[in-house]
């Protein structure tokens, strides 16, 4: 299951259907804070694949697998919005210290990822009460992995440019939280790349200290 995930992300990263154009100036990405550039460009470019995976999740959630497997893959699909670079203007704009930065883009990312999937958890419980944990662990664990992305993210930072170590990394992290045993690993790269981000973006942002 673990390999079948990061597979589909490998996949989901190639994407790039050019009918998803069209929702350039649709009313779902206008609701996306501007400060949250990632998800912008993300769901423009996978609107279509996002939109079918979430709209499946909530109308078939009387079936117990189908909102947890949509909760998945909305949650790779965001993950692999954070593995391009963008121009360091975007990071200066800001004017933050490495340390407030990285805390706003946790806060930005997290709370869109469950807007996202609260509508998912909320349908599921109305049909599966009993098994309430279930979609509360995928989230919990989505966040988790939104947090150590970004650490990721920045720590190989390049702008207006893909890193191949951010999609491995981002891989090794999905692999952990699917391996139980693996989870730790997961928890101990988190805090090594968080100090690796910190100092990378310190190149960039060490006015604002």
């Amino acid at each position: 299951m673990a390999l079948l995930l990061v597979f589909a992300l490998g996949v989901i990263v190639q994407l790039d259907f050019k009918v998803t154009r069209i929702t350039y100036n649709s009313r779902i990405q206008r609701w996306i804070p501007n400060e949250c550039f990632e998800w912008k460009s993300g769901v423009r470019n996978l609107f279509i694949l996002t939109l079918c995976i979430w709209l499946v999740g909530f109308l078939f959630s009387f079936f117990i697998a189908s909102v947890p497997f949509a909760m998945v893959f909305l949650g790779i699909i965001s993950l692999s919005f954070l593995e391009k670079g963008e121009p360091y203007q975007m990071i200066i704009a800001y004017e933050k210290a490495p340390n407030k930065f990285l805390l706003l883009k946790i806060r930005q990312l997290v709370a869109l990822l469950t807007i996202v999937c609260a509508p998912l958890i909320l349908s599921f419980l109305v049909f599966h009460y009993e098994l309430w944990y279930i979609p509360f662990v995928i989230l919990l664990m989505f966040c988790i992995l939104q947090v150590y992305a970004i650490f990721v993210k920045y720590s190989f930072y390049e702008p207006n440019s893909n890193s191949p170590a951010t999609q491995m990394f981002v891989g090794v992290g999905i692999v952990g939280f699917m391996v139980p045993i693996l989870a730790p690993l997961v928890i101990l790269l988190a805090l090594r790349f968080y100090f690796k981000a910190k100092q990378n973006l310190n190149f960039y942002l060490n006015d604002y200290d």
